[in-house]
């Protein structure tokens, strides 16, 4: 095998390298986009309510949501420190 030819085929690699990642970037763009879109709609809120009824049950809701989620938090950080805190290590 002469110097040429090895030359030739590790540019041709580097190329083919180069295009590969190329790729994976627009790839990569791509996936991120559509994971910040639907995020967005998960997190996004509610349609504002044009009857009372309806806004009521909407606070009421949110309320909930909100007092689930502190309840669910304050439960895992007691397992948590029941799990990692007040144990000491001996050295």
């Amino acid at each position: 095998m002469n110097k040429t030819s090895h030359i030739s085929s590790q540019i041709d690699a580097l190329k083919a390298m180069r295009e590969n990642k190329a790729q994976l970037k627009k790839e990569l763009k791509t996936s991120k986009a559509n994971i910040k879109y639907k995020v967005q709609g998960i997190i996004s809120p509610a349609k504002t309510a044009k009857k009372n009824t309806t806004r009521i049950g909407q606070l009421v809701s949110n309320g909930l949501a909100i007092y689930e989620g502190v309840r669910l938090g304050m439960s895992i950080i007691s397992a948590f420190r029941s799990l990692f805190g007040r144990r000491r290590r001996r050295y």
